[in-house]
């Protein structure tokens, strides 16, 4: 049998083992289950594969292993001979055993060349981008070559885990392997840069991780802000509370926000019947209470639990801190929340611009250099921002997510716990940096690095909406890219505000 056929039909089964493998690690089972829905049988082995992934992918290394034990034993001897005779040829009279060792290692390069280029490389690209019609073209090949293998397979299973069991190391599935946080961050930042996930999507997926650390403190309505009626004052004096603030629940105390013995709903204010005056006392429903460290994520999952809308928040001592409701754990997530009743509370940017930080022409040679040149001057003109704690915080983010969100802007920005409001710098780079690849691929040359409180989204998500609208006004965002002076870009901020708000 020619030797070359030989070799082409070992790296062909290599080929088709390679194309399974990665194929197999690539495919996504919530597509493979639409198709098996469809009632595709080739879509229901591959769920079966899928579900029993170890044993197809140690049956796949056994072919892996076998043909290159194949390529050794049947491809590398005659294609030495060739080699050989050749040397011979070209080198003369030359000794036995160095004309062997040059044709064999000759050879040896042909053949791991062959091996990783097109047995390996080449596969594996195919293989990443057609995962799912790979797996369900090779769905039933590979089945059968897993039952020849299954007792194979079933020894070396078992003696790979004695080995682990004698060094003590717990065997995981490959099933088990689940992904980190920070990997998940990754994976959407990159769906990001791609297209594939809106910006305002990706700012709420980070919004969820950071439910983890955000606290009823972050959320709550400070104590000096709560609407509540009181038993001291008379029906009519409750009633202008009422009409003016136009919510549906508010604490009920005995005098002052100190002494809250419940709530009292408007509903049943509506409800009670019989005079002019109504009996606050006789329609007074409890009242929860929270600590201050208490979890947004934990309230989350209590307050629909018990129907729980209101809750007091307490500080260590049992004071009253604020209060917290369902909405505003809700806008923890997806931002301000709006009622009928709300009036427009559009984030200006021109409150939360620093004007000694807007930079016209900033120099920076990278994405890192622009933000510490923005902290730097954010730093000296509020001396309340703790420059390291930014620094660390916006630079984590900047590593786990991409801040590019497309047009020629970037926004890095970072929630920290020594400041009490939001800030904002905002530079036009000379040059392009280079930060993640944006969506569009057009060159960052607008950074706006924004500072906002620990827990508080509602004021992140505002700022990011504004600078967002921003970015999509042609008109807006090329008068800021000509801009010659920080005047001339404050001035155009303002005018932004104008636009946007209207």
């Amino acid at each position: 049998m020619s030797p070359l056929f030989i070799l082409a039909a070992l790296l062909g089964l290599n080929i088709l083992f390679v194309l399974m493998e990665y194929a197999l690690v690539r495919t996504r089972p919530a597509r493979i289950e639409l198709l098996a829905r469809k009632g595709d049988s080739r879509a229901l082995r591959v769920q079966e594969i899928l579900a029993h992934l170890d044993t197809y992918l140690a049956a796949i290394q056994v072919g892996i292993t076998l043909v290159a034990l194949a390529l050794g034993a049947f491809a590398e001897p005659p294609i030495t001979e060739i080699l050989q005779s050749w040397t011979e040829r070209a080198l003369g009279d030359l000794p036995d055993l160095p004309l062997r060792g040059i044709s064999l290692a000759v050879a040896l390069s042909l053949l791991a060349y062959l091996q990783i280029v097109l047995g390996e490389l080449v596969p594996r690209s195919v293989a990443l981008q057609k995962a799912e019609a790979i797996a369900l073209w090779g769905s039933l090949p590979l089945k059968g070559w897993a039952l020849l293998c299954r007792l194979p397979v079933a020894v070396m299973a078992s003696s790979s885990a004695r080995f682990l069991k004698v060094f003590r190391i717990k065997p995981v599935s490959e099933l088990d392997a689940a992904a980190s946080e920070d990997e998940i961050r990754v994976l959407l930042s990159e769906s990001q840069e791609k297209g594939v996930l809106p910006f305002e999507r990706l700012i709420l997926h980070e919004n969820i991780f950071d439910l983890r650390t955000a606290k009823a403190r972050d959320a709550m309505t400070p104590r000096d802000k709560i609407a509540f009626l009181s038993l001291a004052r008379s029906w009519p004096e409750n009633l202008e509370t009422i009409r003016a603030r136009r919510l549906s629940r508010y604490p009920l105390c005995r005098e002052d926000i100190g002494t809250v013995t419940g709530l009292v709903h408007v509903k049943d204010i509506v409800l009670q019947t019989g005079g002019a005056s109504v009996d606050l006392a006789g329609i007074r429903r409890d009242i929860a209470s929270v600590s201050e460290t208490e979890t947004v994520e934990r309230m989350l999952k209590t307050f629909p639990d018990k129907g729980i809308h209101m809750a007091l928040v307490k500080d260590d001592r049992g004071g009253v801190s604020g209060i917290v409701t369902l909405e505003d754990l809700f806008e923890e997530l997806v931002g301000e929340v709006h009622d009928e009743f709300d009036l427009p509370q559009a984030r200006s940017l021109a409150d939360v611009v620093v004007p000694a930080a807007v930079v016209v022409g900033l120099e920076a040679a990278s994405s890192e250099d622009a933000i510490r040149a923005l902290l730097d001057r954010l730093c000296a003109a509020e001396p309340a921002i703790r420059r390291e704690e930014a620094l660390r915080a916006v630079l984590e983010r900047e590593r786990l997510l991409s801040s590019a969100v497309g047009r020629g802007v970037a926004v890095p920005h970072a929630r920290i716990g020594s400041i009490n409001r939001a800030y904002v710098a905002l530079g036009r780079v000379t040059k392009p940096v280079s930060f993640a690849a944006a969506p569009d691929s057009v060159p960052i040359r607008l950074i706006f690095l924004i500072l906002a409180p620990t827990g508080s989204a509602v004021v992140q998500l505002r700022i990011l909406a504004r600078i967002a609208s921003l970015a999509s006004n042609e008109s807006i965002r090329r008068r800021m890219l000509r801009a010659k002076t920080t005047d001339a870009m404050l001035e155009l901020i303002r005018t932004a505000d104008t636009i946007l708000a209207s």
